[in-house]
């Protein structure tokens, strides 16, 4: 599992924070001294365009990869709520210039990445959400570098997936936690939001996913109901969990307390329901929905600390990029500073 930190980009001290940050990290993944060399210019090119550009808004998130999933390296994701960037294609050119908006240097940044990904909404071209007071402009970039290029992914997760995962405002300890594994011809999600916050919180959390990993082949209510068991003497979580037959085209899903999971596969739209209670103290029942899967599915999973109310409509072509990126957007724009924050995001084919 990924957890970000983050700092954010509003003043020359914050870049240098940033970079002395992550380069600690890179150093204990094992970069050498060109690679670390390539990962401070992207963050003084990042850092240095939102002091221009972002109009105060700016924010970089970083992470170790999680090797489970990805080889060994490290995740820079940029984040802002500037005037955006009118043509993506173009800025991302060698020589790109510009005295108006984000995107001077980010030819340098592609070029040094194994793994780059940009969206970016106009001020000029989106409209406010009046009912809950948020905007859906500004852009996001996608950074990945391995320690070694030619390492290839650790295990074979089919589509493509994208995660962040942080903690409230003000506290160090996470409360949220998600998994994602492969096994047979089964797909298993989940999302796990630990009540509270901080260590107890966490610990839930944690022990939630030991339990769903010792319990990985059963079905979703043998897991949801050995999680209640196991979280029975602890602080408690909410949970959804998912299981794709992708041979079949099937997903299952049982969710308890407030988590959010739906997928969009062109005009189709599936939204699942979690039913009321809290694993380890209060499970009257479990629920377990089966749909048909699109040929072609993106899929959401978040924890409360994600508003509802986000919608796919508002992100012109977001849908159609890699999933890291709506992962960003969306945390950007719906997540609450207040509250343990997690999302996870895929493009599944059958």
């Amino acid at each position: 599992m990924k957890q970000f930190d983050s700092i954010p980009l509003t003043h020359e001290t914050q870049i240098g924070l940033a970079r002395r940050n992550i380069n600690r990290h890179a150093v204990e993944l094992g970069f050498n001294e060109r690679q670390l060399a390539e990962i401070e210019i992207v963050v003084k090119e990042l850092g240095t365009n939102a002091l221009k550009f972002a109009r105060g808004s700016g924010r970089m998130y970083y992470a170790c990869a999680d090797e489970t999933l990805e080889p060994r390296g490290i995740e820079i994701i940029y984040l802002d709520k500037g005037p955006g960037i009118e043509d993506t294609a173009m800025a991302i050119n060698d020589g790109y210039s510009t005295t108006g908006s984000l995107g001077a240097g980010l030819g340098a940044v592609k070029r040094m990445s194994d793994d780059f990904y940009i969206y970016s909404a106009m001020d000029s071209a989106t409209r406010r959400l009046p009912l809950y007071g948020r905007t859906t402009h500004g852009t996001a970039i996608v950074f990945r570098k391995r320690a070694n290029p030619e390492a290839a992914a650790p295990q074979a997760v089919p589509g493509l997936w994208g995660a962040m995962t942080r903690p409230a405002e003000g506290h160090t300890q996470n409360g949220d936690a998600y998994l994602i594994r492969y096994e047979g011809n089964r797909l298993l999600l989940a999302m796990i939001d630990g009540l509270g916050h901080g260590e107890a919180a966490s610990d839930s959390a944690r022990a939630a996913i030991a339990t769903i990993e010792r319990n990985i082949t059963q079905p979703i209510e043998m897991i949801i109901r050995a999680t209640h068991e196991a979280l029975r003497m602890m602080r408690g979580a909410v949970m959804g969990l998912a299981a794709i037959d992708r041979a079949a085209g099937v997903i299952e899903y049982a969710g308890i307390g407030n988590t959010d999971f739906r997928v969009i596969g062109g005009r189709e739209r599936l939204r699942f329901i979690s039913l009321n209670g809290t694993l380890g103290s209060r499970l009257e029942r479990v629920k377990v929905f089966k749909e048909n899967l699109p040929k072609v599915s993106t899929m959401m999973m978040a924890t409360d600390g994600i508003s509802e109310r986000w919608d796919a409509d508002n992100y012109p072509g977001l849908m159609g990029l890699h999933p890291q990126l709506l992962c960003a957007t969306v945390m950007r724009d719906f997540s609450r500073p207040n509250d343990d924050a997690t999302i996870l995001c895929g493009r599944l084919q059958l």
